[in-house]
């Protein structure tokens, strides 16, 4: 609850539209640049390269609190999520992972993780293993709450 007594309602805070950026990939394709896993729409795609391990970062425009991290992938076998809280993204800590995501028989992955909440900076997505060549990264979410001088 906030300072008045009411719940403080969680938000994406990855998204394009409130100032996150996706940078910083191993893997580059025009056709499916690493910003469209922040831009909202399902259809977009991040796609990995045939090698593995693969990442990128997230760049948030000031300090957030996030709590839970949703993701929605495909071909994706193992990830983990590392965020770093400093103004530059030189030092990362382990936020969870490596986590196993099963195969779904639709293709479309759905993972949400939760965990104690942290404040940062940036996140960096590890795409540690596929069940094929290529891996794609549709949407990742994290949801939690902008820092004090900004509204989500």
């Amino acid at each position: 609850r906030d300072r008045a007594g009411f719940p403080i309602v969680m938000s994406n805070v990855a998204a394009a539209s409130l100032g996150a950026k996706a940078i910083g990939a191993t893997a580059s394709d025009s056709r499916f640049p690493v910003s469209n896993v922040l831009d909202g729409e399902a259809k977009s795609c991040w796609i990995t390269t045939g090698l593995f391990p693969q990442e990128f970062l997230i760049a948030f425009p000031d300090t957030v609190s996030i709590a839970r991290i949703r993701t929605q992938t495909r071909n994706v076998k193992s990830m983990a999520i590392e965020y770093c809280d400093q103004r530059e993204p030189t030092s990362f800590d382990k936020l969870y992972g490596p986590v196993e995501i099963e195969e779904s028989s639709t293709g479309l992955q759905m993972e949400t993780q939760q965990f104690k909440e942290i404040k940062c900076r940036y996140l960096k997505v590890k795409i540690l293993s596929g069940y094929s060549d290529f891996a794609v990264v549709y949407s990742i979410e994290a949801e939690g709450k902008l820092s004090s001088n900004h509204e989500a």
